[in-house]
């Protein structure tokens, strides 16, 4: 059975904190790859920005939906979550403001199978590969296929 490290893909491009969206914008465009590491100075991931959070700042921001009940006007918990998210998204210039703090990861010797299941089941696109919360490298759909596929 393979494990995550004979598929990932190891050389990961990262960046730091104060990344613009527009460096991050370009090294996606350029390097056609779907997501950008965010990384202290000791290598240790603390997020992730992907191109639905840079696509975000184009985009509008939907206002909480609010129920009025009983002579009050009550908002709903998710609907609070998307919008805080949104505006933080649209108005961020860095990636230490867009980034997703809640990424999947696993571990290099977690099983192929494993980690497609956890790609099935939460819908990624992608997953880091982390070891002693450091970047190892990023396992796609398409290296899932590749396997597959018996390459």
């Amino acid at each position: 059975m393979k494990a995550v490290r004979d598929i990932m893909s190891g050389e990961v491009i990262t960046v730091g904190l104060e990344a613009t969206v527009k460096e991050m914008a370009q090294m996606m465009v350029e390097n056609r790859i779907r997501c950008l590491p965010v990384v202290d100075e000791e290598g240790r991931v603390l997020g992730v920005v992907d191109e639905e959070d840079l696509v975000h700042q184009d985009a509008r921001v939907h206002f909480p939906t609010f129920i009025h009940f009983l002579e009050s006007y009550i908002m709903l918990p998710t609907s609070l979550k998307r919008f805080e998210k949104e505006l933080r998204q649209a108005v961020g210039a860095t990636a230490g403001e867009v980034m997703e703090k809640d990424f999947q990861a696993v571990s290099p010797l977690d099983s192929v199978e494993k980690t497609a299941t956890l790609m099935v089941e939460k819908d990624l696109e992608y997953v880091l590969v982390l070891e002693d919360e450091r970047l190892q490298g990023v396992v796609t759909r398409s290296d899932i296929l590749r396997t597959l596929a018996g390459g």
